[in-house]
C-alpha cells in the first residue's frame, strides 16, 4: 500500500493543509465511488421534486440508501471554500487576482489578513484561507503533470524578480518545492528515475537559493518557508527547532500545527507515537484560552489522513479528542469542523457517537474533508460513513 506522504508534500511544501487522499483503507463499494458524484445532484433534485410536487412520489423502497439518508436527515452539500458566506466576496477577489497574475493584490490581502489576527468560523486563520484561495489553481494540478507544474512557476518567478522581498521569495520558494515534488512523482524511491531525481534536486536547490537571497527571520512567510524546507533534511531536532521559531509567530495557527503533526509521526521524522501525543497536549495547553482542547482534537485528527493507520497505533485519548471537538464546535461552528469530527469518530470506530452526531447535529457535508483521490471518492467515503451511523440509529429504533 502506497504511503500518502509523497502526494501531499506538494501541499505541505506550500504551507497548505495536505489533502485527505492517501492510502487510508476505504470501506466503500467501488460502484458507488464511480457514480456518486454524478448522482448526488440527482438525489437532491429528485427529492426536491417530490417534496414540491413536481414528480409523483415513488415508494420508499425504490429510494437508494443514499437518497433515504439525504431525505431522512435533511442533508446537503457545501464545498469547503463556500462554507463561510461572508468570506465569498474576498475569495472571489483572490481567485480573480490569480487569473490576472496580480501577486501584489495577493500580498496585500495576505498581509492585511495576518495583521487583523482574524480566526475564521472554521478555526483557521484568515490568512491561511487567503493563501488557499489564491494558489488553488496551481496546487490542484494533478500529481502526474510535472511539466504543468514547471510551466506554472513562471508567474511566481516574475513576481519575485519584479518585487524581490522576503514575501515574494517565500512564495516563489514554496512553489518551486511543489514543482520539485511533482517532478519526483509519487512512486517509492527505488522506482523514481534518475532524471526525475535530478529535476527534483535542481528545483529544491533553486528554492533554497531564492529563499536565502532575501533572509528575514522576522518575516512570517520567510520563517514558515524556512521551516518547511527543513523537513527535507530528515533531522527531527532541526525540524522541531525550526517549527518552534515559526510557531512563536502565531500560536493559534492550527494549519501549521496539523501539518507539523503529520511530519512528526513515526513513518516520517517522528521517533515514536509519544512525539505526536506530547505535541498535541502541549499545543492544547498553549491555546486553551481560545480553543479549549480543540488543538488536541485537530492535531490527533491528522492521524486519520495517514495510510492504514489505526487508533491502536497511536496514543490518542479518544475522550479528550471528543471533548476537543465539542470545544471547537462551541467556538467555531463551520461545517468543516463538524465533518472533521465525524471523520475522527469513524477512524476511532466510535459508531455510537457517530450515530448521535447524525441524529442531532450533522446536516452539512463538506467533501474536501474526507478521504479520496477524487471528489467522487470523497463523497462516496462520506456517504459510507454516514450510512454506518444510520444503521446504528435504525438498530436502536428496532429495539
Amino acid at each position: 500500500m502506497r504511503s500518502s506522504k509523497i502526494g501531499d508534500d506538494r501541499r505541505i511544501a506550500a504551507g497548505l493543509q495536505p489533502s485527505s487522499a492517501g492510502s487510508r483503507r476505504m470501506r466503500v463499494d467501488r460502484g458507488l465511488r464511480k457514480r456518486i458524484d454524478m448522482v448526488f445532484r440527482d438525489i437532491l433534485a429528485t427529492l426536491r421534486n417530490r417534496m414540491f410536487g413536481r414528480a409523483s412520489a415513488a415508494p420508499q423502497e425504490l429510494l437508494s440508501p443514499e437518497e433515504r439518508l439525504v431525505r431522512d436527515y435533511d442533508l446537503y452539500l457545501v464545498d469547503l471554500h463556500d462554507e463561510i458566506p461572508a468570506l465569498v466576496p474576498q475569495r472571489d477577489a483572490l481567485r480573480a487576482a490569480w487569473r490576472n497574475g496580480d501577486f501584489e493584490a495577493y500580498q496585500r490581502a495576505f498581509e492585511a489578513a495576518r495583521a487583523s489576527g482574524v480566526i475564521t468560523e472554521s478555526g483557521r486563520p484568515l490568512y491561511s484561507l487567503v493563501k488557499e484561495w489564491f494558489l488553488e489553481p496551481f496546487l490542484e494540478l494533478p500529481d502526474d503533470e510535472a511539466a504543468a507544474h514547471v510551466a506554472g512557476l513562471e508567474p511566481f518567478r516574475a513576481f519575485f524578480e519584479r518585487s524581490p522581498s522576503a514575501f515574494s521569495a517565500a512564495t516563489y520558494a514554496d512553489a518551486l518545492r511543489v514543482a520539485a515534488f511533482a517532478q519526483r512523482g509519487t512512486a517509492y524511491g527505488h522506482l523514481v528515475r534518475a532524471e526525475q531525481w535530478q529535476s527534483c534536486e535542481a528545483l529544491l536547490k533553486a528554492a533554497d537559493d531564492v529563499l536565502d537571497s532575501q533572509v528575514d527571520p522576522d518575516n512570517f512567510c520567510w520563517r514558515m518557508s524556512d521551516y518547511r524546507r527543513s523537513a527535507n533534511d530528515g533531522d527531527f531536532e532541526t525540524f522541531a527547532a525550526r517549527f518552534e521559531q515559526a510557531w512563536r509567530l502565531d500560536r493559534y495557527n492550527i494549519d501549521l500545527c496539523r501539518a507539523h503533526a503529520r511530519m512528526i509521526m513515526p513513518r516520517w521524522l517522528g521517533r515514536d507515537a509519544q512525539d505526536l501525543e506530547n505535541f498535541a497536549r502541549r499545543a492544547a495547553a498553549l491555546t486553551q484560552d481560545r480553543f479549549g482542547l480543540g488543538f488536541y482534537a485537530l492535531i490527533q485528527q491528522a492521524n486519520t489522513e495517514v495510510g492504514d493507520h489505526a487508533l491502536a497505533d497511536t496514543l490518542c485519548d479518544p475522550d479528550m479528542a471528543k471533548q476537543g471537538f465539542e470545544d471547537l464546535l462551541s467556538r467555531f461552528p463551520a461545517p468543516s469542523v463538524m465533518n472533521l469530527y465525524a471523520d475522527m469518530l469513524e477512524w476511532m470506530g466510535d459508531t455510537e457517537a457517530l450515530a448521535d452526531l447524525l441524529q442531532t447535529r450533522f446536516r452539512v457535508m463538506v467533501p474536501q474533508i474526507w478521504y479520496g483521490d477524487t471528489r467522487s471518492d470523497k463523497i462516496a467515503h462520506l456517504f459510507a460513513t454516514l450510512l454506518e451511523a444510520a444503521e446504528v440509529l435504525e438498530a436502536r429504533r428496532a429495539r
